[in-house]
């Protein structure tokens, strides 16, 4: 295998182990909302299960894979002045929108990674305080717009890369590449939507 389409495949599989992580995450605070006492229930079993620590440090690696593995597509395609996709994309405003602030979103992003571990994991909050150690965090004006920017952000990372991630995995051909642009995107808009909500619901209710 070509070495440039194993580092493509590698950002397309360590983006949707990210994509079942962000699922599972969610799914959470979802349940927080819904059972608050519950969700700390939950909480506590999970930060105590011995294997988190090894979960962690895969998850870590994942995202640092995925994150240099991000930066070094944007070098190239920026060195190269590749225009192949704006092109093929003239007509689909929101989908150069995408593409043109990939990096911008995929900072935005990591920057919201760092400050969010050192906001609810280092260090971790006590036990059955995790929900309220969230929602005073968001009491602060600039913590409710990074997480806002945030939610945008995921929406826009999402919306380009399920599609760029099905074709250099080889899995988008004239057949199916309307339906995985359209579930794609489907996809892309629940995630972002449901995190700007969650963050709004944490905040004001």
């Amino acid at each position: 295998m070509d070495f440039e389409i194993f580092l493509q495949r590698s950002l397309s599989y360590s983006g949707l182990i990210i994509i079942g992580f962000v699922f599972i995450h969610l799914a959470g605070l979802v349940y927080a909302g819904i059972n608050p006492s519950g969700f700390e229930i939950y909480a506590s079993n999970l930060h105590s299960n011995i294997f988190l620590p090894y979960i962690e440090i895969g998850l870590a690696s994942i995202f640092f894979i995925h994150i240099i593995l991000t930066f070094n597509k944007v070098v190239k395609n920026i060195s190269s002045v590749n225009k192949a996709s704006l092109i093929s994309r003239r007509n689909d405003f929101l989908g150069v929108l995408a593409y043109k602030i990939q990096p911008i979103s995929g900072l935005i992003l990591v920057s919201f990674l760092i400050i969010h571990l050192f906001q609810l994991r280092f260090p971790r909050p006590e036990v059955n305080l995790e929900l309220a150690s969230l929602k005073n965090n968001l009491e602060s004006i600039q913590n409710l717009v990074l997480y806002c920017l945030a939610s945008i952000s995921l929406f826009f990372h999402m919306f380009q890369g399920i599609e760029s991630g099905h074709r250099s995995l080889g899995i988008l051909n004239t057949k199916n590449s309307l339906n995985i642009r359209y579930a794609g995107r489907l996809i892309s808009i629940l995630f972002g939507l449901s995190f700007l909500i969650v963050t709004l619901d944490l905040r004001f209710i």
